[in-house]
């Protein structure tokens, strides 16, 4: 079995607790990963990042103000960095990636109930008010998984052009590492979904 080492790495910290001997079997592996990661944080990244390459010739939109559905979002994650922080620090990893893994659900339902794509021709500065809300998102989501999943999280934070000096938690409440009007870099595939062998 050739399992991502992000992967791996992310599935024993979430199943296999500190201090318990978790049980772990190619079974939960391949769903942890494929729900949480594949599924969940990969997909949205690559929704996002291909959404913006057709419609925003692949560059950071401009924002001008946010409303309360995307502050609300936004908040969620940054008011809760204390927390999150504290959860590290004791060592509660399996409860810090419930929590973030949550923060990517909600920013899934965001992008689709926002629904980006019908506002194209009628409102494109609340699309890309969306859309940089969604990004700044990803940034902060990818930055809280970088200690559990570098390699996949470095991809998005890379695609992003995030300096690597700047993928730490105190960037979280940075609303300035994204680049207006810079282009994304190249789109790396995140995860590879393990199929059955069988």
């Amino acid at each position: 079995e050739n399992y991502g080492i992000d992967q791996l790495r992310y599935y024993l910290v979430k199943e296999v607790s500190l201090g318990n001997d978790g049980s772990i079997s190619m079974e939960n592996l391949k769903n942890c990963i494929n729900n949480d990661l594949a599924n969940n944080y990969g997909n949205l990244c690559q929704r996002v990042f291909s959404f913006i390459k057709k419609n925003c010739s692949n560059k950071i939109p401009k924002v001008r103000n946010l409303n309360d559905s995307d502050n609300k979002l936004l908040d969620q994650l940054k008011n809760n960095v204390p927390n999150l922080i504290k959860l590290m620090n004791n060592q509660d990893l399996n409860e810090f990636i419930k929590m973030v893994v949550s923060y990517s659900f909600d920013a899934n339902k965001y992008f689709n109930d926002s629904e980006p794509w019908s506002l194209k021709k009628t409102d494109v500065e609340r699309m890309n008010t969306i859309l940089f809300t969604i990004l700044e998102q990803i940034k902060n989501i990818s930055i809280l998984l970088n200690p559990i999943i570098p390699i996949a999280t470095n991809k998005a934070l890379n695609i992003l052009n995030i300096p690597i000096k700047k993928r730490n938690i105190e960037n979280i409440k940075n609303k300035n590492l994204l680049n207006i009007g810079k282009k994304l870099n190249k789109y790396e595939i995140l995860f590879k979904k393990i199929e059955n062998d069988n």
